[in-house]
């Protein structure tokens, strides 16, 4: 009993400590201490409830704000509070597989795991050969803290628990709605048709508005087939409802990039919905490719000609796209290829270093393609693609292992919506999830975002959801009666 009291007072005694050290760093503007107890609560999360940890992931993805945001000043960033509990998750993880020997066989004879142990095992090969190997080790753990979790740990809930898949998809949505609310909000009081009131208008969630657009991209694919797949009246009515408010989200971001890739993924529900055959589409494909290079000087010329810049006019934003004589934004991309293609020139095997392109590029600027948004230090962030964006940083191999991982988990998803194994309302999300993927493949040649947990979130989580859908239908064609 005497025992139980020095505990309890100790325990007062290091509150008052806290809330008194606290309250000093508070009045000093110091907000470090302030993070303490959820940091400690994140803990015990971790530890008896790591399930429910990783949906808060898929809930706080889209909210999660830059660490400098709070604490302006601090030599070091990352994405707040997502990423802390993605280490700690995967150290749990980790133990949990030594511990128990736990790991799902299965994905060790899958293309897409394979692929994706490659472009990792080459980004930890290229994080050694690096010209900056501290930036390139933590860009390398950011890729293994996000697909360890968001594609690893996702596919392992997705396949033990069916619902764990709606679950992940409604908990992202409801994320992202806050997001999109919040930005209308801000655009509403200083400009709802200004496109550069739109640039700013989600941060700090997220860091710009392109980023933004490919998130509503990723999703609204996903809320459409959700409300497809509901009976209850009013979810559908209200999952009909965010579906349309996140398409008036994304025209309202103004961001191109994100708003083509909408259209490309449209174009392939398209063609799945109508079962138009693959050879067409590679025949297509191949018509045009071969048009263009035959009128290419007229294409080029037609296109010099556009002068249209970007303006919150919807028309002449959308025809400022294709504007490559005086639009600053396209004009800036152009530069950034051009450096990175520079880059992989100078070192095609193993590159400059995972995430070094940001502070490598700067030298490989043409004086003819610097722009009125160019820096002569090179302080204008990345590549603007994530696979010229690989090339330079990672050699061709690493570009291989990507575009492997993209092949791969069409292949598979394609494989699984024609698969008569797969219900129907399975076959609608995976519908949904590819269509989703296809928007950032697309969209992964004008910008790279793979190092936002927002992004990542999406990208690895709907593989994890294709590659579980499909192990199940394997399993329901087994004759395996215990699936959840």
């Amino acid at each position: 009993m005497h025992r139980s009291k020095l505990e309890i007072w100790l325990v007062v005694l290091l509150s008052l400590l806290f809330v008194a050290a606290n309250s000093f760093l508070l009045y000093k503007q110091s907000f470090v201490a302030s993070a303490i107890p959820l940091l400690l609560l994140v803990a015990v999360w971790v530890f008896f409830a790591p399930t429910k940890l990783f949906f808060a992931l898929a809930l706080l993805a889209p909210l999660s704000i830059p660490l400098r945001r709070l604490i302006p000043g601090l030599p070091f960033d990352f994405w707040f509070p997502t990423e802390p509990m993605l280490v700690f998750l995967l150290f749990m993880l980790i133990l949990k597989s030594f511990r128990e020997r736990y790991f799902r066989r299965e994905l060790m004879e899958h293309p897409v795991f394979l692929a994706i142990l490659f472009y990792l095992g080459w980004l930890l090969i290229t994080s050694v050969t690096s010209e900056m190997p501290v930036v390139s080790i933590k860009y390398f753990l950011v890729r293994v803290w996000f697909i360890g979790i968001f594609f690893y740990l996702a596919y392992v809930l997705f396949v033990d628990n069916r619902k764990n898949i709606n679950r992940f998809l409604y908990l992202y949505s409801l994320g992202l709605l806050a997001v999109s609310l919040l930005s209308l909000v801000k655009q509403a009081q200083y400009g709802l048709f200004d496109h550069k009131v739109a640039h700013g208008a989600s941060a700090p969630f997220f860091i710009d508005h392109t980023s933004y657009g490919a998130a509503l991209a990723f999703v609204i694919p996903v809320t459409i087939a959700l409300a497809v797949n509901t009976s209850k009246g009013l979810l559908k009515g209200l999952l009909w409802a965010l579906s349309g408010f996140f398409v008036v989200a994304l025209v309202l971001s103004y961001s191109r990039a994100a708003w083509l890739s909408l259209v490309v993924g449209a174009g392939v529900w398209f063609l799945i919905l109508f079962k138009i055959r693959f050879r067409s589409i590679i025949i297509t494909l191949g018509v045009m490719l071969a048009v263009f290079f035959i009128f290419q000087d007229d294409i080029m010329w037609r296109l010099e000609r556009n002068t249209t810049d970007s303006s919150g006019d919807l028309t002449e934003h959308i025809q400022s796209i294709i504007n490559i004589k005086s639009d600053a934004s396209n004009l800036e991309r152009i530069n950034r290829w051009d450096a990175a293609l520079a880059m992989f020139n100078e070192r095609p095997f193993f590159g400059w270093g995972p995430g070094t392109y940001q502070f490598q590029y700067a030298p490989f600027q043409m004086s003819y393609n610097k722009t009125i948004i160019s820096t002569n230090f090179g302080t204008g962030g990345n590549a603007h693609s994530e696979y010229l964006g690989l090339m330079s940083e990672a050699g061709w191999p690493a570009l291989l292992g990507f575009v492997l991982i993209i092949v791969f988990i069409l292949a598979t998803g394609l494989r699984l919506i024609v698969n008569p194994k797969i219900g129907k309302k399975d076959r609608n999300i995976a519908i949904a999830c590819l269509v989703g993927l296809v928007t950032y493949v697309f969209h992964s040649f004008l910008n790279n975002f793979l190092d936002a947990d927002k992004i990542a979130a999406v990208f690895w989580g709907f593989m994890a959801v294709i590659v579980a859908l499909e192990h199940r239908a394997k399993q329901l064609a087994a004759g395996d009666n215990t699936l959840n």
